[in-house]
């Protein structure tokens, strides 16, 4: 829940008290890493896959496209690297969040 005021927006949490209780017993989720992979947005199929493995890519370069529901979207590069693995070949059904092409 968010909570605005004067044009400044302040994340809110509420608890019940019992739960707050226990709260801080209750470790902080870490965020993966996940710039170092061009991951799926979600199911359809792999259409084209623009690099080899060894490639060097540039951050916001076109890595592959996939295809759902006939529409097709373009999947960049998040940074600047030499593709270390690619997993699907063009033509593979692929599923929501999986991980299409590693970059070292």
């Amino acid at each position: 829940m968010e909570l605005q005021f004067l044009g400044s927006v302040f994340p809110l949490n509420v608890y019940r008290e019992d739960v707050y209780k226990y709260l801080h017993l209750m470790p902080e989720k870490k965020v993966a890493d996940t710039s170092r992979f061009v991951l799926a947005p979600m199911p359809g199929m792999l259409k084209s896959i623009a690099v080899k493995e060894g490639d060097l890519v540039s951050e916001g370069m076109e890595v592959c496209v996939i295809e759902a529901m006939k529409m097709q979207n373009s999947l960049t590069a998040g940074v600047t690297g030499k593709v270390k693995k690619i997993h699907f070949k063009a033509g593979e059904t692929v599923g929501d969040q999986d991980v299409l092409v590693e970059i070292e």
